[in-house]
């Protein structure tokens, strides 16, 4: 059991809070290992001092992103000392009827909570109780196309619980309690309904006694039938979405979104950073990746950009790794630099064009709620990559007016470039680094990671957090490090 879950139960077992974890109790040991949401039903005249305790505890809340939140549903985040994420899914009603909508509000939170019993540490409610719960939530999910496809998903899952719920005395228990809080529901239904489960049935009759249990369900529906469609067909089409770029759950942080930025050498685990940060934060939260040393062509670029890999075969002295090389060079002979040629000129505004446009629509998605972790970010540095590559402040621009525009204009696209939240910057000494190149599937030469390195390492950020990462150490301790910088500043 995580320590931060520990304590969250010890607390609400020393409080006078009445909650029960309901439904999902035969994975009860993965959930308190923080792998699974915990899912709260907490009474609603103890909603203050719940809230209360996790406030201390440290947690978080986050909000429903890209729709309206469900009513009677709340999530908080809290990092435990570990590294995990703990998710508490708390629940004021029984709000239920498929994951998409919850369309129904069925009155049950007093048959869950008066009479729960304890699984270690957790309040669980009777199996009887529970097994109302889960046979009603299992058939509204076979009602619609979009929880059907989820569904599939699950079905192993859903088969594993059946198993674990239904016993000789969870239905004599079920059988006697659905009469007294559910008075018009058929109980000749509610036993196909669980047959339909146990066996299990054809899904052709699952879908048909979905339907009956559903009209039943009626009276307690929050939507009609078309308007919880159209809620359903939004939410599984922004799901779709979500998990298209690696992010398992709608939620945001309710202190809104953020960009973190990962500068640093190559060779120093920056990458791989990125994608265990991608792994830990997309399980919880709507996450985009951006890479701004690479970014995608716009409508303006996507044609130059075609002929790109042409022009550098035909032109290898225009190369940018050639042209600013050769700049690095007579900066530190403190020669003086030759007019840049008007190719590599064109070519840094329009980088310079295409990383605007790319992080500035990072910076709205992040307004708007999501994270945005950007692999690399512009620097104020002084020939640092992806900066300003023509001019520097207000240095002179050799060259005639064309090229002084082209810098002005490559100038004013950085500049405009809104800052991050926060900058994580990986490093590592560079003969860690070099080995490191050398045990890569894709190695680069030496001499390119040698120039990389020397521009990589003295970038500098103005206003804005920078937090540094050594990782030549356990990467398990970089992690940690990492995950906790990152969610301060969450």
């Amino acid at each position: 059991m995580l320590p931060t879950v520990e304590s969250l139960f010890e607390r609400l077992n020393g409080s006078e809070i009445r909650y029960c974890h309901w439904k999902s109790n035969w994975i009860l040991e993965e959930t308190l290992a923080g792998k699974t949401d915990i899912d709260l039903l907490v009474h609603r005249q103890d909603a203050p001092g719940f809230r209360r305790i996790l406030q201390e505890l440290g947690f978080r809340p986050a909000v429903e992103h890209g729709g309206a939140p469900f009513p009677s549903v709340e999530h908080h985040h809290a990092l435990d000392s570990g590294g995990d994420l703990v998710h508490v899914h708390s629940y004021y009603r029984v709000m239920t009827g498929g994951s998409l909508a919850k369309n129904y509000h069925l009155p049950l939170e007093e048959m869950l909570l008066e009479d729960v019993e304890r699984a270690g540490v957790v309040s669980i409610p009777s199996r009887g109780a529970e097994l109302i719960v889960f046979v009603l939530r299992m058939s509204l999910k076979h009602t619609t196309l979009a929880e059907l496809v989820l569904l599939k998903r699950q079905w192993t899952n859903v088969r594993h619980e059946a198993a674990w719920i239904d016993t000789d005395r969870a239905v004599a228990e079920a059988e006697a309690l659905l009469p007294v809080w559910l008075p018009g529901f058929d109980q000749r239904l509610f036993s196909a309904a669980l047959g339909a489960l146990r066996a299990p049935a054809s899904i052709g009759r699952r879908i048909v006694l979905g339907r009956r249990v559903r009209a039943e369900l009626r009276p307690y529906a929050r939507r009609g039938r078309f308007s919880a469609w159209l809620v359903e067909a939004r939410a599984f089409a922004a799901k779709a979405m979500y998990r298209s770029r690696g992010s398992r759950k709608a939620l945001t942080p309710a202190g809104g979104g953020a960009v973190v930025a990962f500068v640093g050498p190559e060779a120093t685990g920056k990458s791989t950073i990125i994608a265990e940060v991608e792994g830990w934060l997309g399980a919880h939260f709507t996450v985009r990746r951006v890479h701004a040393g690479k970014p995608p062509s716009t409508l303006l670029t996507v044609v130059p950009n075609l002929l790109l890999p042409a022009l550098r075969f035909l032109l290898p002295r225009h190369r940018s790794t050639a042209v600013t090389a050769e700049k690095v060079s007579r900066a530190e002979e403190q020669t003086r630099a030759r007019p840049f040629g008007l190719l590599f000129g064109v070519r840094s505004v329009l980088l310079a064009h295409d990383r605007h446009a790319l992080l500035t629509r990072a910076y709205a998605t992040s307004a708007n709620g999501e994270i945005v972790l950007s692999d690399r970010y512009p620097s104020v540095e002084r020939m640092a990559l992806d900066g300003a590559q023509l001019a520097f402040g207000d240095e002179p621009v050799a060259g005639g007016s064309v090229r002084r525009w082209l810098a002005r204009a490559e100038a004013r696209f950085y500049r405009d470039i809104p800052p991050p939240d926060l900058v994580v910057y990986v490093t590592a000494p560079l003969e860690v680094a070099l080995e490191r190149n050398r045990t890569r599937a894709k190695s680069e030469s030496e001499s390119y990671l040698l120039s990389r390195h020397a521009r990589s390492s003295n970038l500098r950020f103005e206003r804005v957090p920078v937090h540094t990462v050594e990782t030549n150490r356990p990467f398990d301790e970089v992690m940690s490090d990492v995950r906790r910088v990152i969610w301060g500043a969450l």
